[in-house]
């Protein structure tokens, strides 16, 4: 555990970028798993938080609820703590295989997460969620598919980290049962590629005919970017403003080269 929880301290350069110069995976996940959220929702957990980009987007969000991030990286927190610092919002170390907060949620969000814990370790895992979920309280999951894993193993080693377990509906419906719980939805995603990722939504004794939806209609407004280079500048001293700039120009270079593509097809 020693190592992995190393690896994780010297993430933040990576978790840092993926904030202020933006993310794809971790902007869909925020979005549309926030729509599962229910509203009347008074604490929200948000395990494996990370750099706590998700749990400050949620704090922001949902004002009227507590959200408390929780990581197993000590480095991790600490730059969640001094980055974001919302009065709704708190940031705690954990190692989520060996122990959790001891309050009930409504919701516990797990962005990239449950691969990351070992086969072996997923029946005490699931221990511990089933007691932090209250009645008709929602574990939301956002995780890649064993698909994504088989092309990275075989295309790209280095994007794996130090574990990382295939997952899908198969292990999503032992998580179920293993919390006492139902799967109210599972669905593939498509961020780089179809299938690449899915997310997935269980909760504890549904309640036939709810008042509350399955899916609501939550539309969460991240921050921009111009927010993001700013607050990173402020709270860490880090410049991001002629990184943005190179990030832009890259980005316009490819779509000036692609749009040169379709044209070059369309007159062949």
């Amino acid at each position: 555990m020693r190592k992995v929880v190393e690896f994780y301290n010297k993430f933040d350069k990576k978790l840092i970028d993926d904030y202020v110069l933006g993310n794809r995976r971790i902007e869909s996940a925020i979005i549309n798993l926030s729509k599962f959220i229910p509203v009347e929702s008074t604490n929200i957990l948000d395990i494996g938080c990370g750099l706590g980009w998700s749990s400050h987007e949620f704090a922001k969000n949902f004002p009227a609820a507590k959200i408390e991030g929780v990581d197993l990286s000590p480095v991790l927190i600490d730059t969640a703590s001094k980055l974001f610092d919302l009065q709704n919002l708190t940031y705690q170390v954990y190692d989520l295989t060996k122990s959790l907060p001891k309050t009930t949620y409504d919701a516990v969000v797990m962005i990239d997460v449950y691969e990351h814990v070992q086969k072996h370790e997923r029946k005490k895992f699931h221990e511990s969620l089933r007691f932090l979920l209250k009645k008709q309280g929602r574990l939301i999951l956002a995780c890649p598919s064993k698909y994504h894993q088989t092309w990275l193993k075989e295309t790209n080693p280095a994007g794996l980290q130090p574990i990382d377990e295939d997952v899908d509906f198969m292990v999503i419906a032992d998580l179920a049962q293993g919390i006492n719980g139902e799967i109210i939805f599972f669905e593939y995603q498509k961020i780089w590629r179809s299938y690449d990722y899915f997310y997935a939504v269980i909760e504890i004794h549904p309640v036939y005919n709810a008042i509350s939806p399955v899916k609501t209609n939550t539309k969460i407004k991240l921050e921009e970017t111009f927010e993001k280079i700013y607050r990173a500048k402020e709270r860490l001293g880090l410049d991001y403003e002629k990184a943005k700039i190179q990030t832009t120009k890259k980005l316009s270079r490819k779509l000036v080269n692609k749009i040169l593509k379709t044209l070059r097809k369309k007159k062949s």
